[in-house]
């Protein structure tokens, strides 16, 4: 399952970045307060935080996905209008990344989750209409 598999990249992906911010926090203690290599650092973690952020979002982004897919026999479709946002989001996100890497993957994962619960929303609308 495509999604799953991007649930496992970013997981890891995520697990690999807390690892890089934990380093960079300790060395970053050992510097100098003020020094310009402790600010050298504290703005690689800052960005690195951001990171990790946006990654647990796209976790969520993919759970959320997986969840909605598994009940989307018991439940009407979401508007249209609404999941094309969330299409073309998570294309920007995977415009953003770098392609091959867990966070472009589930970008990628989102994009096509997104193009096919759009089409069945469409496809939904057209038959009751």
């Amino acid at each position: 399952m495509p999604d799953a598999e991007a649930l496992r990249h970013t997981s890891d992906a995520l697990l690999s970045q807390l690892t890089e911010l934990e380093d960079l926090e300790r060395t970053k203690r050992a510097l100098e307060p003020g020094s310009a290599a402790q600010l050298r650092v504290s703005r690689r973690v800052e960005a690195l935080a951001r990171k990790v952020l946006n990654t647990a979002g796209q976790q969520t982004d993919i759970v959320e996905g997986i969840a909605e897919t598994e009940d989307s026999s018991s439940q009407a479709s979401r508007e249209p209008q609404v999941i094309l946002a969330q299409w073309r989001e998570a294309e920007r996100a995977m415009e953003a990344e770098t392609p091959g890497t867990p966070p472009w993957e589930a970008a990628h994962a989102a994009v096509d989750r997104l193009r096919a619960e759009y089409r069945r929303a469409f496809t939904e609308r057209g038959q009751r209409g």
